[in-house]
């Protein structure tokens, strides 16, 4: 395998230092990572009513939480006056369950966010490889040196496996999320691999964040000594409120990085909630169902009004248009959706739309015709 030294590496890809606020304030930090799905500030800003707001903007299940998540949660109402159980022995026994796998390569974690940060100060790496565009929360838990290779939109946002490899022959972590967000592009499993490859023989580590897999019910996982898998049950169960995620990992990786979470990470609810979804299968099928009927059906809505849809496999869509406040339109009239223009390599107008039910879609749909009307009359 050709190496690179990193003198040639910052010649072909974009070398970003971490940015680093080391007295920033939580509002601060907030800004600097904007994420969807804040309904409160939207709110305020657009004055629209939080209740009345149809929230394009996170990638959450619209079926909402499983009967028997929300029955489980009820039902375990009087056991928060008792500390949580701090091995999660239901939840586990669950996800063992549920994956194949042993209790001792899983950990589980207040949502995928909190082990993400778990898995960075238990490997404290001093240079980190990640793929643009992605979740901006990987650079913010690094902090380390980044190296980045650019997934581009001419090339339908898929990488040169050559950049991956090269980049993986440098860093002590490489970073990497399949499906990707926000275009939820899939990365090749044989990629992976290769990756994991090159990564292993310098002993670095690659991490995926299968975030979003569980929208793809015959996709498989890469497992190897030196991948960390990173999980979420809180999009997939519609559950953002409760945090609730986990990772798999090695026995010996697993314990490295539980010595980094606090005691009682995962609260009652959530454990509760996480044993109920994981064993409801109906609500598995009724959510593959309503993807593949309604992810084609807004997706061609989208190209129907002149936007460059791109291509991507699970429940939201990244688009592009030449309206540039169209975050700002669509605000006023109550929806709300990402507005892309902070990810490094894309920029002003590209933009993701969580998939909802038909009636959201097809109002999301209507609003937007009525924006492009607008700016037409303008």
């Amino acid at each position: 395998m050709r190496r690179t030294t990193l003198s040639q590496a910052t010649r072909i890809f974009i070398f970003r230092p971490i940015r680093r606020l080391p007295n920033a304030s939580l509002k601060e930090r907030n800004a600097m990572a904007k994420h969807g799905g804040n309904l409160q500030a939207a709110a305020e800003r657009y004055g629209v009513a939080r209740e009345k707001l149809l929230d394009f903007s996170a990638n959450i299940n619209p079926l909402g939480p499983p009967k028997s998540v929300l029955q489980a949660i009820v039902n375990g109402g009087e056991s928060v006056r008792h500390y949580p159980d701090p091995e999660a022995t239901e939840l586990y026994r669950a996800l063992a369950q549920k994956t194949g796998l042993s209790s001792s390569q899983l950990l589980v974690g207040n949502g995928a966010a909190e082990l993400l940060f778990a898995i960075f100060h238990a490997l404290r790496p001093q240079r980190v490889g990640l793929l643009q565009p992605c979740f901006s929360e990987y650079a913010e838990a690094a902090k380390a040196e980044l190296l980045t290779v650019m997934a581009r939109a001419e090339k339908d946002f898929l990488p040169e496996l050559s950049e991956l490899l090269d980049v993986c022959a440098q860093v002590d972590v490489f970073v990497i999320a399949s499906p990707n967000n926000p275009n939820g592009r899939l990365v090749p499993l044989d990629w992976l691999a290769q990756m994991a490859d090159v990564l292993a023989m310098r002993g670095a580590y690659l991490v995926i964040d299968e975030a979003f897999l569980d929208f793809l019910p015959e996709q498989s996982s890469l497992m190897r000594e030196h991948v960390i898998l990173l999980r979420s049950l809180t999009k997939f169960y519609s559950i953002p409120g409760l945090r609730l995620g986990y990772l798999v990992a090695t026995p010996a990786l697993r314990e490295r990085i539980a010595q980094e979470l606090p005691p009682w990470s995962v609260n009652t609810l959530a454990q509760e909630a996480g044993v109920a979804g994981l064993q409801d299968e109906e609500y598995a099928e009724r959510t593959f169902a309503w993807l593949n009927r309604e992810r084609p059906f807004l997706e061609q809505g989208l190209r129907e009004l002149g936007f460059t849809v791109y291509s991507g496999t699970v429940n939201f869509i990244l688009f592009q248009t030449e309206l540039t406040d169209l975050t700002e339109r669509l605000g006023e009239r109550g929806i709300l959706i990402r507005d892309c223009a902070d990810y490094p390599g894309l920029g002003a107008g590209f933009y993701r739309v969580a998939v909802r039910t038909r009636a959201e879609n097809l109002l999301l749909l209507q609003k937007v015709k009525e924006v492009i009307a607008c700016h037409s009359c303008s």
